[in-house]
């Protein structure tokens, strides 16, 4: 992921944040603002990234949210027509690779405990709950939802 796919990536974004279900914001959004925010935090080398392409159309990207921590959260996108066709585990599969690259002892991320279909898919590579945290996520209305803290152990031997 570089800053040439910014722009393709808060567009995907805004597409799933209309989903309504989406952990990391919620429509409507600064669509400028989450721009330049991913922008610096790329330049700046906080962050760091991947993404599916499905011919000329990005249909996904993962983004480790801050390289410095020890035990790192990612958040992932896919988009809804291109679920369930093994996108969001290859893009995990990279951040496990760069995170064993990078000594880094685990990645960890957040779920809505209802999200069914993204749970399977983290607990199928590797991810574990740690915690239920309630109203972790305070919505634009004030209200909490409840969010799952997960991790995903990178250093296990024979572990992919």
């Amino acid at each position: 992921m570089g800053e040439r796919d910014v722009d393709a990536i808060v567009a995907l974004l805004a597409a799933i944040a209309r989903e309504g279900n989406y952990i990391a914001t919620e429509w409507p959004f600064d669509v400028g603002a989450r721009a330049r925010a991913l922008r610096d935090a790329l330049l700046l080398r906080r962050s760091v990234g991947w993404i599916a392409v499905d011919g000329r159309e990005l249909v996904g990207e993962l983004s480790v949210i801050d390289v410095t921590q020890e035990e790192p959260e990612i958040g992932m996108i896919v988009g809804a027509p291109h679920r369930g066709r093994g996108i969001g585990r290859a893009l995990l599969e990279r951040a496990f690779a760069w995170a064993r690259t990078n000594g880094k002892p685990a990645l960890t991320l957040r779920v809505f405990p209802d999200n069914e279909r993204a749970r399977a898919l983290y607990c199928g590579t590797g991810f574990v709950d740690v915690s239920l945290q309630p109203d972790g996520i305070v919505r634009r209305d004030g209200t909490g939802r409840d969010v799952l803290l997960m991790r995903r152990p990178i250093d296990e031997p024979g572990r992919t």
